[in-house]
């Protein structure tokens, strides 16, 4: 059993965002020795409630297995606190999760600065036009963005800086196998080969109104500081605000008389000593002496833009996402009519079930499904048959979760 299964069985029996998962490593070393711990030790360790040791008793530890299954068929990947490509940032929150799953690159959380946008999903058409413009400002100055993959100024802020060729993160309040808000389904696909999308919940979990605010505090947290465009008082994007507060965040907030939109929240935490956002340059000069080596001044951004007088009619902007989208599948298919891969002979020195596995590939490419359906084979026969015709070297999986002759 590898170091991974005892993560992905601890982080079920607390529960995704289980508020004391970074003070159970004060006590204990790793997952496995909590899995190895009797219930006396647990229980005298002092970080875990009576109801967290019965459900450390009851999950089964080879149910990991079944998620490790469900993300190799999603072409996700499993990062924990051990690996290096963990978000740095996350470590430093004390309810930090114990497993992500990622689908893309996290390479450019070690390169550029993470920064989060949030609000509302059905914003002002002025905010939808502030969240672009600010967004393409930081992304071409150094900054990475991060948002929740949503409609509204999620969107706005992933499609910024999209539009300038650069890389976004969206962090999903459910699993990548789960069809959430379909309208934007196409757009985190984009994204995930623009950056990435990751998420705390096993592939196939649903989007429960629950775990959203649960989401909102490792967008926060893998940042250095939130910018709230537009947000009710009661709105996650507060929640989010609130997260940061407490992990030691910075804040930001667009001050919402001026910009027109009904948003309440905003003027609240400027009050608490949010910092008012007008211009790109109220946040990128907030991180100008600690990350000097990161930011680089694009000649072309104008800092000093006023974000306040810009605006937006909402048709224009529905188009701008199609636009990037059908861009993006023209860009697969280029990628595709390009490779125009050469059926190999397979090498003898494969399993049956790789020869048989190997054998469907007369289309190309081809889904995990389609595989599926094409044999009568267990399913762990057929991941394991997959996994050895790539480290064979005969196929290769796509960004688009399909498998693609080598």
């Amino acid at each position: 059993m590898r170091k991974v299964n005892y993560y992905l069985w601890l982080q079920k029996a607390l529960g995704e965002g289980a508020a004391n998962s970074g003070q159970i490593f004060e006590v204990f070393s790793s997952a496995e020795e909590v899995f190895r711990a009797t219930e006396v030790e647990r229980r005298i360790s002092g970080v875990f409630t009576a109801e967290q040791i019965e459900r450390l008793n009851k999950v089964d530890v080879e149910d990991s297995y079944k998620i490790m299954e469900d993300c190799a068929a999603a072409g996700v990947d499993i990062l924990t606190p051990l690996d290096d490509d963990y978000p740095e940032n996350l470590l430093n929150i004390p309810d930090y999760p114990l497993a992500l799953f990622v689908k893309g690159d996290l390479d450019v959380l070690k390169r550029k600065i993470p920064i989060s946008i949030v609000g509302t999903r059905k914003p002002a058409p002025r905010s939808i036009a502030s969240t672009q413009e600010l967004s393409k400002a930081l992304s071409k100055c150094g900054f990475v963005v991060i948002s929740g993959g949503a409609l509204g100024i999620d969107t706005a802020a992933h499609t910024g800086a999209i539009s300038v060729g650069e890389e976004t993160i969206a962090v999903l309040g459910c699993g990548h196998s789960f069809k959430y808000l379909r309208t934007n389904e196409p757009l985190r696909d984009v994204i995930a080969t623009n950056g990435a999308t990751i998420s705390e919940y096993p592939p196939h979990t649903e989007a429960f109104k629950w775990n959203f605010p649960i989401r909102n505090r490792i967008i926060s947290g893998i940042s250095v500081g939130t910018v709230v465009v537009e947000g009710e008082k009661k709105s996650g994007s507060l929640i989010t605000a609130k997260h940061a507060t407490y992990q030691n965040r910075d804040v930001f907030a667009f001050p919402s008389e001026e910009l027109g939109a009904l948003s309440e929240g905003c003027d609240e935490l400027i009050r608490d000593g949010a910092t008012p956002v007008t211009m790109p340059f109220d946040v990128i000069g907030e991180y100008l002496s600690t990350y000097a080596d990161k930011i680089k001044i694009d000649e072309s951004v104008d800092l000093s833009l006023d974000l306040l007088s810009l605006n937006l009619q909402r048709t224009s902007f529905d188009n701008q996402v199609k636009k990037i989208v059908i861009r993006h599948e023209e860009m697969e298919r280029e990628r595709a009519e390009r490779r125009k891969p050469i059926k190999r002979e397979l090498t003898v020195s494969a399993s049956k079930e790789a020869k048989e596995v190997y054998a469907i590939f007369e289309r190309d490419p081809i889904s995990i499904k389609e595989i599926a359906d094409s044999l009568v084979m267990p399913t762990n026969s057929m991941l394991g048959a997959l996994t050895e015709l790539e480290l064979l070297g005969f196929i290769e999986l796509l960004s688009n979760t399909k498998y693609t002759v080598k």
